[in-house]
């Protein structure tokens, strides 16, 4: 018995690391260019241009928050990583239901540039299937009770 929840706990540490390290390397290639990040976001048609520049701030301090308090292992870590992937998948399917041609998703910047299309949905719905699991184990430990299914 001893032994399986060992297992668990590992599985619920790595899980963490590479969800801190995913939206760490998200909020990086964001940051390291800002302007660039802008546009990408302006793609998705969803921000008004005079809020741009504070909504990609906005972004990528959440993404490095959740990443550094995942990596600390900080209460609301988890929230804050369900609450990126939830934003960015949901973005990604908005912009693909509406026919947008974005050659750039902007999940990393102006680095590792690739166009929406629909694999990228897949990508975003494993992303939010980690940040989704990772809360969920979490709170498991913590002995809080799992939120009910609708």
């Amino acid at each position: 018995m001893r032994r399986s929840g060992v297992t668990r706990a590992g599985r619920l540490v790595s899980a963490r690391t590479v969800l801190a390290g995913l939206l760490g390397a998200m909020a990086l290639g964001q940051a390291s260019d800002l302007d660039g990040f802008e546009a990408a976001l302006a793609g998705y048609r969803v921000v008004p241009g005079a809020v741009l520049d504070p909504a990609a701030k906005l972004m990528v301090g959440l993404e490095a928050l959740a990443a550094v308090a995942l990596l600390r292992r900080w209460r609301g870590g988890e929230v804050l990583a369900v609450t990126a992937a939830v934003v960015w998948s949901t973005a990604g399917v908005v912009a693909f239901a509406r026919g947008l041609s974005l050659q750039n998703c902007g999940c990393f910047g102006t680095h590792l540039q690739q166009p929406l299309r629909w694999w990228i949905l897949l990508e975003d719905a494993e992303f939010v299937a980690l940040a989704g699991w990772v809360f969920l184990q979490a709170r498991r430990r913590a002995g809080a009770p799992a939120p009910a299914a609708a």
